[in-house]
């Protein structure tokens, strides 16, 4: 993930820090390490209590002990700081980086344009009720509505599609919408979003700021933190 700006539209602010563990990913966001750990450690997929912000660069090995040389052993990352800073990071489709999101076709055809019907896959395994599905192909090309419910193959929205909704038409769904008491996921080595997951309100990770939905390989979530060490409160 990357810096994409702040809710309060400064620019962002970057201290440097020893490392606790090894990082061998930029833009992966941390934590406090808590009692007996030398400084930030990683933050988990599903949270990221303590949140001191994202990485800048990579410190890939941790050192501890009295160098033979005499040099520092101290293991410096730079981090961004920023408790309302906004991050984009890319929706991935599973829990490692990079895959495409699941591509849903239209089989049946709605003609009220509220209901998006896949005899192939599920919308509810993972359920993604209350999240948000895209249309990528068809005359509906680049919109997106809120579902409103799931069942099996079928997905019907908030708000009907402006269009038909015909047969071969291509939709992906993400598991989240804008305005709303959810958290994001993230991919096993923190740098995207793993959007194949239910909903999921308690996590204590990011909330989903925006969305920009193009593609199953080229969508992205703003994302804020959540619980940030230096928010007022400890949250935001």
């Amino acid at each position: 993930m990357e810096y994409a700006g702040s809710l309060s539209g400064h620019s962002p602010i970057s201290k440097s820090y020893q490392i606790g563990e090894a990082m061998a990913n930029a833009g992966v966001p941390v934590v406090v390490g808590g009692a007996g750990n030398a400084g930030p450690v990683l933050a988990a997929t599903t949270t990221a209590s303590d949140l001191i912000g994202i990485t800048e660069n990579i410190q890939a090995t941790l050192v501890t002990a009295q160098q033979t040389d005499n040099s520092d052993p101290a293991r410096i990352i730079s981090v961004i700081t920023n408790p309302d800073a906004i991050y984009k990071a890319r929706l991935s489709g599973g829990a490692t980086s990079g895959t495409d999101l699941t591509t849903f076709t239209e089989t049946s055809g709605s003609t009220s344009g509220l209901v998006v019907t896949d005899s192939g896959d599920l919308f509810d395994n993972p359920d993604m009720d209350e999240g948000t599905i895209h249309c990528f192909s068809g005359a509906n090309v680049g919109i997106s509505r809120k579902i409103a419910s799931t069942s099996g193959a079928a997905a019907t929205v908030a708000v009907a599609f402006p269009h038909d909704i015909v047969i071969g038409d291509k939709f992906f769904t993400v598991p989240f919408a804008i305005g709303e008491n959810q958290f994001v996921q993230l991919t096993s080595d923190l740098t995207q979003i793993n959007a194949s997951v239910t909903i999921d309100t308690d996590n204590n990770n990011f909330r989903v700021y925006d969305l920009e939905l193009n593609g199953v390989s080229d969508s992205f979530a703003l994302i804020i933190p959540f619980d940030h060490i230096f928010a007022a409160g400890g949250s935001i």
